[in-house]
């Protein structure tokens, strides 16, 4: 009787102690899947991108004639819910250049690279880029153009 008794709570010490376990890792692995909300953490304009968007030769001072500028947009944790929006303006005549949208196909971290193309090359004069994360404006960039 005795053993039966030390098999029977030895069961049930077993049994809690797997159920404890379970709800454990239950409540580390969704703990662990929780992402930080999306977030921007470098913005660069630069006179190219290299591989993945990468910032090359950063400038805020471009050459006259120059035909493409570029911004790399570093973000961590973006879904395909989020969005960024870069307007690039000529500041001396009040005009928008451009406007685009990048998104993303899944969720993580890197660059979003964006540019605009000016065919005759960029007039003289002070322009900037305003970028926008998820309609709502973050950062506004200055750069010229000699």
């Amino acid at each position: 009787m005795l053993i039966k008794e030390y098999l029977i709570g030895n069961m049930r010490t077993k049994t809690l102690l797997i159920i404890a376990l379970a709800i454990a890792m239950i409540s580390i692995f969704f703990t662990g899947c929780t992402l930080e909300p999306v977030s921007i953490e470098s913005i660069t304009l630069s006179k190219d991108i290299g591989p993945d968007s990468v910032p090359v030769d950063p400038a805020t001072e471009f050459e006259s004639g120059t035909s493409i500028i570029y911004i790399s947009v570093k973000v961590n944790n973006m879904t395909p819910e989020d969005k960024l929006t870069v307007e690039w303006n000529y500041l001396e005549t009040g005009d928008e250049i451009n406007t685009s949208d990048g998104i993303t196909e899944k969720t993580g971290s890197g660059y979003i690279g964006f540019n605009v193309k000016v065919i005759q090359g960029f007039a003289s004069g002070n322009y900037n880029v305003l970028v926008y994360l998820n309609d709502e404006l973050y950062e506004t960039l200055e750069f010229s153009v000699k």
